[in-house]
């Protein structure tokens, strides 16, 4: 059995794989803990792989390789399971990494655009098997915050924008300014992407990503556990690497 931690920039969620199939998956570094303890009492083995893009308490490493069966820290250092251009090499995200490794493991030997609408939005290029790059920009809290605290009065909003009224408050001009930004950057980057390859595959992934996916010109496959799939291949890579 294989548990996933991931810490990314604003929570920290855990999955749990048994035989590569996704069984169980929540919130929070104190539940995620309370699992591993769960399955370690009943004397199963337990592979545990922490990811990171956000900070990581000092102790939680030490406290989770005396409780796993064995533990692993997803950094990406050779070796890797799929060739990786980005240098310098350990600042490429694992999240990234990651999305690579399921996007292929769904469609191998095609040329992927890997769109992950998080606290950043991170657009990945797969080019027949091989991480090949590609861009990061701000999502949409960050957008939403921006506007807070760089301006004077204007509000901190959230959400999607699902209309394309003309926006007569200062929210809805916030809401749909900052929506059809976002919309209009990843419709561009498809467009480029297809131009380039002229037969694409687009995944969309991300906590923003189901509000997202209606509102998208091109054909977005909506794969919400993507990052947590490539993770858990990671591990098992990691597992039989010695």
């Amino acid at each position: 059995m294989n548990l996933i931690i991931d810490i990314g920039n604003t929570r920290a969620k855990y999955a749990i794989f048994d035989n590569n199939q996704l069984i169980e998956q929540g919130e929070g570094l104190a539940v995620a803990l309370q699992r591993i303890s769960a399955v370690r009492d009943h004397r199963q083995p337990l592979h545990v792989l922490l990811a990171a893009t956000g900070p990581v308490p000092p102790h939680l490493p030490r406290q989770l390789a005396h409780i796993a069966t064995s533990f692993h820290r997803a950094i990406v250092t050779p070796p890797l399971p799929i060739p990786v251009l980005h240098a310098p090499l350990e600042t490429l995200g694992v999240d990234r990494l990651a999305a690579a490794l399921a996007a292929i493991a769904i469609h191998p030997n095609r040329d992927i655009l890997v769109v992950s609408a998080g606290t950043a939005i991170t657009y990945n290029r797969v080019l027949q098997g091989q991480f090949a790059g590609g861009n990061i920009t701000p999502g949409l809290h960050l957008r939403y915050l921006s506007l807070r605290q760089y301006t004077a009065r204007l509000p901190l909003v959230h959400g999607v924008a699902t209309t394309t009224a003309i926006a007569t408050t200062t929210r809805d001009a916030i809401q749909q300014g900052v929506t059809r930004g976002v919309i209009a950057e990843i419709n561009a980057q498809a467009d480029d992407f297809r131009r380039a390859h002229p037969s694409p595959v687009f995944l969309l992934t991300g906590g923003d990503a189901p509000a997202l996916a209606p509102l998208l010109l091109d054909d977005f496959q909506l794969e919400p556990n993507l990052v947590f799939n490539g993770l858990n291949q990671l591990l098992e890579y990691k597992k039989a690497t010695p």
